[in-house]
């Protein structure tokens, strides 16, 4: 059986999936802000995605990052738990997708893994929105060109804000108010982050389409974990999947294996 384990290392969370042949059998998070040495991490991820010593004496692993500090210590747990190199993806492998951000590698590493995701599953011409640690979006012509995107605070990110900027406003738990008029302060907030939000990917998807396909249906295609909070708001179509970033990795590890 071919195992590989993806990993996806964000700003808030380092995302782990174990694949088994084609199907995603596991997947678990740590946080990205453990101090944890490359030994504990790498038991960690054995306890976390269930491996045997066997099971994972066979498995490979790939990593992607926007952590670079971070990228080192996971990269040698996954050595140590595997006895093999892992693959670190970077702007000089060619993904099939062709990169028109300027410059090309300034662009998170994360978001071409998404892309090259969703083009494979749905096609394009496609945006994708992924809802983390930031909420992010990217935009692929008809003709497989990332052309950039755009990015805004997540939703946890615009809670801390308001709560550390401000002497009257304290910490709230994020879920959808029963109306978009609060008629206090915690349903107040809610409302603008949470509903605010709705209203704010609503529009950009609209000026998206405009701008990327004119003259073609175009989907939206949306990640992350903070989605969870968002969709059941969208009153348009769009498509959740929440393990882009592990098919995207799967399908790039099978591309250069």
């Amino acid at each position: 059986m071919n195992n590989l384990i993806t990993i996806d290392i964000g700003n808030s969370n380092v995302d782990l999936g174990l694949f088994k042949n084609e199907d995603l059998v596991y997947n678990a998070k740590v946080s990205t802000q453990d101090n944890k040495s490359e030994f504990e991490i790498a038991t960690s991820i054995k306890q976390l995605l269930n491996l045997s010593d066997d099971e994972a004496s066979s498995t490979n692993t790939i990593i992607s990052s926007v952590v670079p500090n971070k990228t080192q210590i996971v990269s040698k747990a996954s050595k140590i738990l595997t006895k093999k190199e892992p693959l670190v993806l970077n702007h000089k492998h060619e993904l099939p997708i062709i990169n028109k951000y300027n410059p090309p590698d300034d662009v998170g590493i994360d978001r071409l893994v998404d892309s090259v995701a969703a083009v494979k599953l749905y096609g394009n011409p496609c945006i994708i929105l992924d809802i983390g640690t930031c909420l992010v979006f990217n935009a692929i012509t008809d003709n497989n060109e990332y052309i950039g995107g755009s990015i805004l605070p997540g939703l946890n990110m615009a809670s801390e804000s308001l709560s550390n900027s401000t002497a009257l406003l304290k910490p709230v738990e994020l879920k959808t108010p029963t109306n978009i008029i609060g008629n206090n302060t915690t349903e107040s907030i809610q409302s603008g982050i949470i509903l605010g939000y709705v209203e704010l990917i609503k529009g950009v998807f609209k000026k998206y389409k405009e701008i990327v396909s004119k003259n073609k249906e175009i989907k939206l295609i949306i990640t992350g974990g903070g989605g969870e909070l968002i969709v059941p708001n969208l009153d348009f179509e769009f498509i959740y999947n929440e393990h882009l970033s592990f098919i995207g990795l799967k399908y790039i590890y099978d591309l250069f294996k």
